[in-house]
């Protein structure tokens, strides 16, 4: 372990312990970056050794390579929430669970459809992560990031406007880590906190047994969509290309749901990839339809 005080960088770490795929080789150096300071600190080391960087938030939304990260990999743990009003403040390393609980304890409902989803604040804005009809952009108000100008990283601020919200994306998502998420502010709606612990309880419902238990990195692909309307649902394309129950290696599309892949056991990245392979292939063949990943696939 290399000590770059105040931080621990660590050398070789598995990223299977970092994702909830629990697939990845080794990254040439790994850190927990805490405060933005910390961010700062690590990335001037990654500068230093000449190397490139990459932003983990929750690993619930990522595919990493069998070989590894040649470079480091940042992962973003700056915690902290502050509720003010109807208005909620994280940082970017609060697990969305977490913040959905808080949310309840001060009564503040528009949250409770994000219980249960693995994964960050920060991740949850980069992705603009949604469920049941619902997303981020819908509470999002404003967002803290550092962005690179003109070789200098400086805090600035963006609306929910300027965050430029899509399904599944934001203006952040192809930044190539010059904007990197610090903290989220979120309007939510004043409400009983028994209430949002009934809606929260009733979304875990309606989610139980719908989701397969096994390591997983979440739903793979995106829903097809035209316009803002659904136009299809990939895992019942998947179903209907009866491809639900299909193994490579110790990958499955599990029966329970056709837009996942899981790690049923010993799982390598590049048994995912060809599972990702197959359904975009069959789907185009059946359907003339092209899919797109939700997940990011190193």
């Amino acid at each position: 372990m290399i000590s770059v005080m105040p931080l621990d960088i660590k050398q070789n770490e598995p990223l299977s312990k970092h994702t909830t795929f629990a697939i990845g080789g080794p990254a040439k150096y790994f850190v927990a970056a805490k405060t933005k300071e910390e961010v700062l600190e690590a990335i001037a080391f990654a500068e230093s050794k000449k190397l490139s960087f990459f932003l983990l938030g929750g690993g619930s939304n990522i595919l990493f390579n069998d070989n590894g990260y040649d470079g480091l990999i940042i992962k973003i743990q700056i915690g902290g929430i502050k509720a003010n009003g109807e208005r909620i403040t994280a940082g970017a390393g609060v697990s969305l669970s977490q913040l959905v609980n808080e949310s309840a304890k001060h009564g503040l409902s528009g949250l409770e459809w994000a219980v249960g989803i693995p994964g960050t604040i920060g991740g949850a804005v980069n992705g603009n992560a949604g469920a049941y009809g619902r997303a981020v952009s819908e509470s999002a108000d404003e967002i803290i990031v550092l962005a690179e100008e003109g070789g200098q990283w400086k805090e600035k601020k963006y609306s929910n406007r300027e965050c430029r919200f899509e399904y599944r994306k934001s203006k952040f998502k192809n930044l190539a880590n010059r904007e990197i998420i610090l903290e989220a502010s979120l309007n939510l709606q004043k409400s009983d906190t028994e209430k949002v612990r009934g809606e929260i309880r009733n979304t875990i419902l309606q989610r139980k047994g719908k989701i397969p238990a096994q390591p997983s990195a979440g739903c793979v692909f995106k829903n097809i969509k035209k316009d803002g309307q659904l136009i299809a649902a990939v895992g019942k394309l998947v179903e209907e290309c009866g491809l639900k129950g299909v193994k490579s290696g110790g990958a499955e599309i599990p029966h329970l749901h056709g837009n996942y892949v899981v790690n049923a056991g010993g799982a390598k990245a590049e048994d995912v990839v060809r599972l990702i392979n197959l359904c975009k292939q069959k789907i185009k063949e059946k359907f003339n339809l092209e899919l797109e990943e939700e997940i990011i696939v190193m």
